[in-house]
């Protein structure tokens, strides 16, 4: 007769750890402000603008934050052109120059993504070796077979097939 013995999961204070890391490199990109006339073309902007070139964007702007987010296209004369961007839409605008505040310009930050890579690597290894640990069972009468126990932390179900 064997005995199968359930163990549960042990709290550790590592997964705080990752959750801290995986939160500072959550952002792997900075801004950096700059002139209209430094950008690049398809260059990743965010612009700052006056109140009255504001309202007449106001579908592509932040709420947070009061700015509309976009890429740059071209400069011409006084004014430029760029595509803002929402998650759900897109539209290519001439914004005049005297109206843009503040451009930034959208660059990697390569130290953010290499610590979000590291705690997505770690976070999976960590994952791995709580949920895929066995726990060896004996009979209870004495020395027998050796029964591994397989205890997942969490399962993943794919809804497809069957």
């Amino acid at each position: 007769m064997f005995t199968v013995q359930s163990r549960s999961p042990k709290p550790h204070s590592g997964l705080v750890f990752w959750c801290v890391i995986v939160a500072a490199g959550a952002g792997c990109a900075t801004y950096r402000q700059v002139g209209v006339d430094e950008l690049a073309s398809q260059q990743s902007v965010r612009l700052q603008l006056t109140a009255d070139e504001l309202a007449r964007h106001l579908s592509f702007a932040s709420p947070d934050r009061g700015t509309v987010s976009g890429r740059f296209v071209d400069l011409r004369g006084d004014s430029a052109v760029f595509v803002l961007t929402t998650p759900l839409a897109h539209q290519q605008v001439s914004i005049p120059l005297a109206s843009i505040v503040v451009a930034e310009r959208r660059d990697p930050d390569h130290v953010r993504s290499i610590l979000l890579s590291t705690a997505v690597v770690g976070g999976v290894a960590t994952l791995a070796y709580l949920g895929f640990e066995g726990n060896q069972n004996t009979d209870p009468d004495g020395p027998g077979e050796v029964v591994d126990q397989f205890a997942p932390v969490f399962r993943i179900v794919v809804p497809f097939g069957r």
